[in-house]
């Protein structure tokens, strides 16, 4: 059985077809289980940002069967500026720096033999894969300058806000752990709106609204920033698909 921890629904978009049997999950966590290939999945919605993750990872291990592998997986910004949205990022060392007054700290690393088995099932898909540390952030880096010098301060290649946490709970438990998301936002790219969704990734349609009235210039990203999401979301799909069913992990 793999378990696959993800922020929000949205980023399995490209996902949940390829998944047969859904139902879904109990016993206070959100999310669904399913088969692909002959691969039993639980797949468990953490909502946004580090305390979420964290107390979700604590109350799956609790609940659920004991895993042969975990994978957090979703959408990431990109921190270097060589990666492009659509671009998956496998982590080899996954950096935790939970508020802006805090210094970054690695709290796991991927094994070499495990690190190479993963980027060798990726690529055999046509992904373009990129290998290097994730910075997972206890708040919203979404800004252009923002990125840079989180970029420059900790080395780390992209950004999420749940990977590190999950990683250090599941290391605690002994389980296998892999880190693969795809970049929606590149390293240029300012957000539009990237503060309005809340913790489960809703956006709220009149927080929207009284958003983009105020900030009417920011309607110009959304087509863009959509695309982008879309390639994210497809690469997701392929790469999740590609572990599950070829890895020999």
């Amino acid at each position: 059985m793999i378990l696959i921890f993800y922020a929000f629904r949205r980023e399995l978009s490209g996902l949940r077809k390829r998944i047969t049997e859904r139902v879904p999950l109990r016993e206070g966590l959100r999310g669904f289980k399913g088969r692909m290939g002959n691969e039993e999945l639980f797949l468990v919605a953490t909502g946004i940002g580090v305390a979420q993750a964290r107390e979700s990872a604590r109350r799956a291990l609790q609940t659920l069967a004991r895993p042969r592998l975990v994978i957090s997986t979703g959408v990431a910004g990109a921190l270097a500026p060589d990666l492009r949205a659509g671009d998956v990022v496998v982590a080899d060392r996954l950096l935790l720096e939970e508020s802006p007054d805090s210094s970054f700290e690695e709290v796991a690393r991927l094994a070499p033999g495990i690190e190479s088995s993963v980027r060798d099932s990726l690529t055999r898909t046509g992904l373009t894969v990129a290998t290097g540390a994730l910075l997972t952030a206890g708040w919203l880096l979404a800004g252009v300058e923002a990125k840079r010098a989180a970029h420059s301060r900790t080395g780390a290649i992209a950004l999420d806000m749940e990977s590190a946490v999950l990683a250090a709970e599941i290391a605690g438990a002994g389980i296998p752990f892999v880190c693969v998301r795809a970049v929606m936002d590149e390293a240029g790219d300012e957000i539009p709106g990237a503060e309005l969704p809340d913790a489960t990734g809703h956006v709220a349609p009149l927080k929207a609204a009284a958003y983009f009235i105020r900030n009417p210039a920011a309607l110009a990203g959304v087509p863009a920033t959509l695309r982008k999401l879309g390639r994210a979301t497809a690469a997701i799909a392929s790469a999740l698909e590609a572990l599950c069913i070829e890895s020999r992990l």
